[in-house]
């Protein structure tokens, strides 16, 4: 696995950052403003771990100082930045992950750590659980992996949960760490590929556009 810097895959890089290692100076007066209505420290930390990671990161191929790199929040949610470019971010536990690449992208990072065994039902439609089993790990580091492709999904199509994930049928090849996605709510359904894997015990993926 590389660290930061270019991603598994040509022209897509990505930059990890502890939520110890961000840095409060880099944010606007507006991210500021955002930052100090959240209710809990946690939630701080990580949201300033996020925009480090990002800015870092946009900086890093722009020659800007992070501290000028400006990030725009859609109505969506989604986030974007100056130039051609296009980016996403995730944040679970101790960690946050921006990536930046040509073309549309989602990326979603998760700790790996139990979960309710109910939320398949919330991921799969009842035929299409076996894929679940498919997956590589244990039963739960199955379910925390599968979340991760689907929302991964989810953040680069801009929809996010507005999109039933039950929508979101997976092809997965363990080995390998890819995955392709159909969403098959849209006509024509949209189609996705994905490269997944475990970093610092997180499972990260991130989705694009199939060729």
């Amino acid at each position: 696995m590389r660290g930061n810097g270019m991603a598994p895959s040509a022209h897509i890089y990505w930059h990890w950052s502890r939520l110890a290692d961000g840095r409060p100076a880099l944010l606007d007066l507006g991210e500021r403003a955002r930052c100090r209505g959240f209710g809990s420290a946690n939630r701080r930390r990580s949201f300033v771990a996020g925009r480090t990671a990002l800015k870092t990161l946009v900086a890093r191929h722009t020659n800007n100082a992070p501290g000028a790199v400006r990030i725009r929040v859609a109505d969506d949610g989604s986030l974007s930045v100056d130039g051609p470019m296009h980016v996403s971010l995730a944040h679970s536990g101790g960690w946050a992950v921006a990536v930046w690449a040509p073309v549309p992208i989602g990326i979603d990072v998760e700790q790996i750590q139990p979960r309710d065994a109910a939320v398949a039902r919330f991921l799969f439609a009842p035929d299409d659980r076996d894929t679940l089993h498919a997956l590589p790990g244990t039963p739960n580091e199955q379910l925390v992996l599968a979340w991760t492709l689907k929302e991964a999904v989810l953040k680069a199509r801009r929809s996010g949960f507005r999109c039933s994930p039950k929508t979101i049928q997976l092809q997965v090849d363990a080995e390998a760490e890819a995955a392709r996605a159909v969403v098959t709510r849209t006509t024509p359904h949209d189609h996705w590929q994905l490269a997944f894997g475990r970093r610092h015990g997180y499972w990260w993926a991130w989705a694009l556009p199939a060729a």
